[in-house]
């Protein structure tokens, strides 16, 4: 419960909010924190309000019994303001980027859509532009530069899913592809048959393969028939290679119940195949069309490494887990400061994530990527579930029900 308190009253070690003073009117980057230090109480005094608010459950020191008689330094809050503003536009820019590659996510969610139409009218172009987006991925992933992972938030209809979900399971196998350390010419396989790993479904009636409900079993048998469906359409174009074919194939393919095709040895598959198993597994468990069903990707990595662990290959899994970190870009978390915020990157040092805070002072459109550790001195202390949140919490850090990922050359500090 929070409490009004004088600012006059204020003590290091009370975890106050900001309530009634616009984000861009005082010097901090949250409207809710602990108070570390005095120069924090003076910065507070500096903004020229009466009064802020604290929450005495969440704070390890009481209020002043009176109000304080020492004086405010003239300069309080200029410098922390000066501060603020500088790494405004640092922060800024950094969002800018980040919209940047949601819209260049969009973009090759677009073109995958417009090359596997071409390729199911038997275009031959089209094939090559396949090759040269999927050779595209394979090369970023080649490259020596250190990449970083972002979350883009979709929104999805079944129209647009399967281009998202294609594209998905393609960089992060690629991404996964270069984890293991696979060669150019095992990379640019994985890439291509990653991309149209699903492109079979497309032969599948939209009535069945988007049915609410459960399904009969002719209609499942009919929905395994997308592996072989995938084939027979690459199967009409040329220089397709054998490896590319095999990812289509096999990626149902388990060691253990459910696998299909059931004529296929789970042993005989390549590591390429089993790279997209696992990925496209992920993907579905936290895009579900259900999205009430849809898992967190933390909660997936949980799923994934206690129900299919001996039905992949459990290096690759391994692999896979370790990529995506502790708190996978996706994840809702409580810090320990007591605030919630959404996972949105993972770069160098996978417990101190990018974030945007859920603070409900700032406006969602002016919210800011925040790197834990280095902009606020705040860690991770738990995963939460959707449920977790209240409606507006929910609201503002993830309105839309699609995960999707792309990656990008991690920003180098400069010297």
């Amino acid at each position: 419960m929070l409490k009004k308190i004088s600012v006059k009253r204020l003590k290091v070690g009370l975890h106050i909010y900001l309530k009634d003073i616009p984000w861009f009117k005082h010097p901090f980057f949250r409207s809710n924190f602990k108070i570390k230090s005095n120069n924090e109480i003076y910065d507070i005094q500096g903004i020229g309000c009466e009064y802020v608010y604290y929450d005495a459950a969440l704070s390890s020191a009481e209020p002043l019994i009176e109000d304080s008689t020492s004086n405010v330094p003239k300069t309080s809050g200029e410098q922390s303001t000066k501060i603020k503003k500088e790494r405004s536009i640092a922060l800024r820019k950094r969002k800018e980027a980040f919209i940047k590659t949601e819209k260049k996510f969009i973009a090759s969610a677009e073109k995958a859509d417009q090359i596997m139409q071409g390729i199911l009218k038997g275009q031959i172009s089209f094939c090559e532009e396949a090759e040269q987006m999927a050779n595209e991925f394979a090369d970023f992933f080649l490259s020596d530069a250190e990449t970083t992972l972002n979350l883009i938030n979709l929104s999805s209809s079944d129209d647009t899913a399967l281009y998202y979900h294609s594209l998905n399971v393609a960089i992060l196998s690629c991404m996964l592809g270069s984890e293991l350390g696979i060669d150019a010419v095992d990379m640019r396989n994985l890439s291509l048959g990653a991309l149209m790993h699903d492109i079979g479904k497309s032969k599948i009636p939209k009535k069945v393969l988007y049915k609410s409900g459960s399904k009969t079993k002719a209609e499942l048998e009919l929905i395994k028939m997308h592996t072989f469906y995938g084939v027979e359409i690459l199967s009409t174009l040329k220089d397709v290679h054998r490896d590319v074919m095999k990812a289509i194939y096999h990626h149902h393919v388990i060691n253990g119940k459910g696998s299909y095709p059931s004529s296929v040895d789970y042993n005989s598959k390549s590591v390429i195949a089993k790279i997209v198993t696992v990925v496209n597994v992920y993907d579905n468990l936290i895009n579900n069309r259900d999205v009430n069903k849809s898992l967190t990707p933390h909660k997936a990595l949980a799923y994934m490494y206690k129900v299919y662990s001996g039905m992949f290959d459990n290096n690759v899994l391994g692999h896979f887990i370790r990529m995506l970190g502790v708190y996978p870009p996706g994840s809702i978390c409580e810090l320990d400061s007591g605030e919630i915020a959404m996972v949105v990157s993972i770069g160098e040092n996978p417990l101190l994530p990018e974030v945007v805070l859920c603070d409900l002072n700032v406006p969602k459109n002016e919210a800011m990527i925040i790197k834990l550790g280095t902009d606020i001195d705040s860690k991770v202390e738990r995963v939460l579930a959707p449920k977790d949140l209240t409606a507006d919490q929910l609201k503002y850090l993830s309105p839309k029900t699609k995960i999707g990922y792309y990656a990008e050359v991690k920003d180098k500090p400069k010297e």
